[in-house]
């Protein structure tokens, strides 16, 4: 049999001047090289088909083989139904009735125990829902009531006063008063207590108050106050209500701050 390559290299011997034409030979041996191509190919094919058909062909007989052995257990089992149906036959109606009935029995006494378990677990249902309402109204009324606490501490820490008191002096040597005057700032004095109006200060003169001795603090260091902002209050903008939220838990909260610590 002639092979692709047999067919390629295929050379021609000419006759003279009548020989074949070698464009229509080279041509022609072209087109047997892409047949026989074509052929080999769709040979090749049809071979790969056979093979998977094959295997498929396996499979479904084995597969056929173990229906097929199924199929004969199903007919023993049927077999061997139909002598255990004709042997319970032949015991007779008497002991079919009597199983009839110890079923019956059995299967009242079954309900009869469900529905007295399912009474049972409606009844904890019940108990525990309501003592889940309950607990629920327990820790919202305590969270109101730890809330609103919360709230008044902070107005009660808002309300405190900011202001450090005066930082007394020591009083200077009498020596050096006049050095110390001169380097602390003006400082207004104390007014005397205005009288009531009750009673206008007559036309003569009135004795002049004692000077109380008023202690200063230097404050040359501190610098002009800066005109205050008109800001937004945001000392409630954390507050965080809600049935998830457990105050306990959050970092935020001055609940149990110190054991936090």
């Amino acid at each position: 049999m002639l092979t692709l390559s047999d067919i390629e290299n295929a050379v021609f011997r000419r006759a003279g001047r009548a020989g074949y034409n070698g464009e229509d030979v080279d041509n022609f041996l072209q087109q047997v090289r892409v047949s026989y191509e074509a052929l080999i190919k769709n040979n090749l094919e049809q071979k790969e088909k056979i093979a998977l058909l094959s295997s498929e062909n396996d499979s479904l007989k084995k597969e056929n083989t173990t229906l097929s052995t199924q199929v004969q257990q199903y007919r023993d089992e049927e077999d061997e139904i139909k002598h255990a149906l004709i042997s319970a036959q032949k015991l007779g109606d008497a002991s079919i009735r009597e199983a009839r009935h110890k079923a019956e029995i059995i299967l009242k006494d079954a309900e009869l125990q469900a529905q007295s378990v399912v009474a049972e677990a409606r009844g904890k249902i019940g108990d525990y829902e309501t003592e889940l309402e309950q607990l629920k109204r327990s820790v919202s009324d305590f969270r109101a009531s730890l809330l609103d606490m919360y709230r008044k501490h902070l107005v009660l820490i808002d309300a405190l006063p900011s202001q450090r008191p005066a930082r007394k002096e020591e009083k200077p040597a009498p020596a050096d008063e006049e050095p110390a005057k001169k380097e602390e700032p003006a400082q207004p004095e104390a007014e005397p207590e205005a009288k009531p109006q009750e009673e206008p200060a007559p036309a003569e003169p009135q004795p002049a108050p004692e000077k109380e001795e008023t202690e200063y603090t230097d404050v040359s260091g501190f610098g002009a106050p800066e005109p205050r902002k008109e800001t937004k209050d945001r000392r409630y903008d954390k507050l965080k209500f809600g049935d998830n939220y457990d105050i306990t838990q959050d970092p935020d909260s001055p609940v149990d701050i110190f054991n936090r610590k």
